[in-house]
């Protein structure tokens, strides 16, 4: 398979398993809460709102001797911008994605999949799962604002499939803890983009989080 924007994007919706929260006994189920980019650093940033999608899946939480079946609702945001890659032309292959996640509170216990993972983690899982992309070293770690907490953003060398063609590229993985819940971000570019990391580090901070969510079954 081909690496376009699409498949930048899901690449974290679909590797690293988020959570909803399903509330059992009210019968509602709780979709995590979006985290889009302020409209105001995309301007800044050049970048476009690709899309924004709920990723629903179904998990199986034990407790006590107890297993039950939860559905829950991450929702992706995908954002990107055209450069010039030389001979292969101008694409879409600068990439920003958020993954908000929101922790499931059942059976007297509190379940997220991302919770307790480092960046590292997140890396090895998205290298493990697909050939399109390999991210390798990290060469660098810094402290970024995100949602009013500071984060560590870590930067990985790695290489990435455009139309058939390999190109070299950085990505940047961090995570921000919400109060319900957490955020997973991914930016993934060309290395020959320069100045680049100043608008990821854009992005990064331009990060929000929307209001809650409930769906009635």
């Amino acid at each position: 398979m081909r690496l376009g924007r699409r498949e930048l994007g899901v690449l974290v919706g679909c590797s690293i398993l988020g959570a909803g929260c399903l509330d059992l006994l009210r019968g509602k189920a709780f979709v995590a809460r979006p985290a889009p980019v302020a409209a105001s650093v995309l301007d800044e940033t050049g970048y476009d709102h690709y899309r924004t999608v709920e990723v629903e899946e179904t998990h199986t939480v034990e407790a006590g001797g107890v297993s039950r079946e939860i559905d829950v609702v991450n929702v992706r945001s995908e954002y990107d911008r055209r450069v010039d890659l030389g001979p292969l032309g101008k694409m879409r292959a600068a990439v920003f994605t958020t993954l908000s996640t929101s922790k499931i509170e059942v059976l007297g216990r509190t379940f997220n999949p991302v919770e307790g993972m480092d960046n590292q983690e997140v890396a090895d899982e998205l290298q493990s799962r697909y050939e399109e992309i390999s991210i390798g070293t990290e060469i660098d770690r810094r402290a970024l604002t995100v949602l009013g907490d500071s984060i560590d953003v870590s930067k990985f060398t790695g290489e990435a499939t455009f139309s058939g063609v390999s190109v070299d590229v950085f990505a940047h993985i961090g995570i921000a803890e919400t109060d319900d819940g957490y955020v997973l971000l991914l930016a993934v570019y060309p290395r020959l983009l320069t100045g680049e990391e100043e608008t990821i580090t854009a992005l990064v901070r331009g990060v929000t989080i929307e209001d809650d969510r409930a769906e009635d079954f």
